[in-house]
């Protein structure tokens, strides 16, 4: 797979769930108060985002989409070759917030470490007696995990290319911290060519730091 096939076959459908969560922060304000708050609509995006992680995953981890694999799996390699995948944090752009969708995941209980993955496998087996697991805090941390695999699946697909190294069109929510990319998302460079336009270049103090 190369970058243009990783965005069309799985970044597009990743920023329609981004934005179909965004929509519902209309109604909910994303904030650790509400992070309880479960719903229908939550139940229907953990589902929607935990079978697009159980495809993912199974790319990353170079196993065929046929194959029948678990979160076990998953573990041993991506916790084999990654370890630091537990300790990256995700900054929520405009909220006070950050998250750790991998902290404590770990092969000794990989499904039962993984809060996110447990309430996604409930709730795709018994939804009505599970719907209080379609929490926003679980959603939030899926849809997470999910931008972080991607993120992760890219850097490793164009690590011996000219290709860059991130998406055209970077996620509305999410920024990585404390992490190094070669290029920045088309996007942003537009967006920082419009501020040197209006302002001037010595008054632009943008910076890239994802």
């Amino acid at each position: 797979m190369n970058r243009k096939e990783l965005t069309q076959s799985h970044w597009r459908y990743y920023l329609i769930l981004e934005r179909r969560f965004m929509e519902s922060l209309e109604y909910v304000e994303l904030h650790t108060d509400n992070y309880n708050t479960f719903s229908d609509g939550y139940a229907l995006l953990i589902q929607a985002i935990g079978a697009e992680l159980d495809v993912v995953f199974k790319e990353f981890c170079g196993f065929s989409t046929s194959e029948r694999k678990t979160i076990a799996d998953y573990a041993q390699t991506v916790l084999g070759s990654y370890p630091d995948i537990v300790n990256q944090k995700i900054a929520l752009q405009n909220f006070d917030l950050e998250i750790q969708p991998f902290k404590n995941w770990n092969n000794s209980q990989p499904a039962q470490s993984l809060i996110w993955w447990t309430a996604f496998t409930e709730i795709k087996h018994n939804r009505y007696d599970k719907r209080k697991q379609a929490t926003q805090e679980n959603v939030v941390n899926m849809l997470g995990a999910l931008y972080l695999l991607e993120m992760k699946y890219l850097k490793l697909i164009t690590a011996h290319s000219d290709e860059l190294d991130v998406f055209d069109e970077s996620s509305g929510l999410f920024t990585l911290k404390n992490w190094s990319s070669k290029a920045v998302p088309m996007d942003e460079a537009f967006a920082v060519l419009g501020e040197m336009l209006e302002n001037g270049v010595g008054s632009v103090s943008r910076k890239f730091d994802t």
